[in-house]
């Protein structure tokens, strides 16, 4: 592979502080060091929102229930949802039970993925279930162009990004690298050291980075699903998306592209297509764009009939 299989202990400094400077720009409201804290104290607010990528997803190590807003005084303010994300296609029997309990005094929901839809229209057959676009489209483009910042490099490039460093997708770049004469770029903060050029490892990019670094590519390699959204969101020449066998989480990227009429964007799970097969197919980003400004205007319509 070229690379030693040593990772750092630590992210980079300059990464944290990056996080840092971004995230200072987003107002608050106090933490809470736990959940006994939340419910003793809550926070007090005429609207609350629940929203986030997997925030209902029962497979994940913490607990669910303070993010289906049961921590709210009762009769205290309205509880919506907005594109909040399953991220799993079925549920367990005492799961759907609780889903039902806990989201009973919802006035509206809206989820991302259409399997997620699907499983609370079951269990909540009384109440209207949306289906919105993940929260990073309410922003134009325009917007998110304005944050970026671009790649010092003045070479064209093949940008890979996963969310954990993985050798056989790195393989896959080196080899579309050299038939493209493309250099090829990974991107993230935990990476092996690079023994030779075969390729640049980017360990210190921020939010802002992602942005450009995505924008600026001839082509973008991921298993992430907002690396996804953003190769869509920045107009991205070309991009791949890559679900690994072991990936249970996929639904909501095939949901993506398909939505998008991109289906055929998907990698195989035997990453064979070569540099000039990938290249063949191209994305309409005029088409691309309609369809986002489309799905624009009906999250927000949601949003505004919710905050009536």
């Amino acid at each position: 592979m070229g690379v030693k299989e040593k990772h750092a202990s630590l992210y980079s400094s300059t990464a944290v502080r990056k996080f840092e400077e971004f995230n200072s720009s987003v107002k608050l409201s106090r933490p809470y060091r736990c959940i006994d804290d939340l419910y003793a104290d809550p926070p007090l607010y005429d609207l609350y929102i629940s929203g986030s990528d997997q925030l209902w997803n029962p497979t994940q190590a913490y607990c669910l229930e303070p993010y289906f807003l049961t921590f709210v005084p009762r009769g205290r303010g309205k509880k919506i949802s907005y594109a909040t994300s399953i991220g799993i296609t079925e549920l367990r029997d005492n799961e759907k039970r609780d889903f039902g309990k806990w989201l009973s005094s919802y006035e509206c929901i809206s989820v991302r993925e259409s399997q997620a839809k699907a499983l609370l229209e079951a269990i909540l057959p009384h109440k209207e279930i949306y289906q919105v676009a993940d929260p990073t489209f309410l922003l134009s483009q325009n917007v998110w162009q304005k944050l970026a910042i671009q790649p010092s490099t003045c070479n064209p490039y093949i940008l890979l990004f996963t969310l954990r460093h993985e050798p056989m997708m790195l393989d896959y770049c080196k080899n579309l690298s050299k038939e493209s004469g493309l250099q090829l770029i990974e991107l993230g903060q935990v990476q092996p050291e690079v023994e030779n050029d075969e390729y640049v490892a980017v360990k210190d990019a921020g939010p802002k980075e992602f942005l450009g670094y995505i924008g600026n590519a001839e082509l973008v390699i991921t298993d992430s699903f907002h690396c996804t959204v953003f190769s869509l969101i920045m107009r991205a020449k070309n991009f791949y998306t890559y679900i690994a066998p072991t990936n249970n989480r996929g639904s909501r990227i095939i949901d993506l592209l398909d939505i998008y009429g991109l289906k055929n964007h998907l990698l195989g799970r035997d990453l064979n297509k070569s540099f000039k097969e990938l290249m063949t197919d191209k994305i309409d980003t005029v088409a691309v764009g309609c369809k986002m400004e489309t799905e624009r205007l009906h999250a927000q319509g949601f949003l505004n009939k919710c905050l009536k």
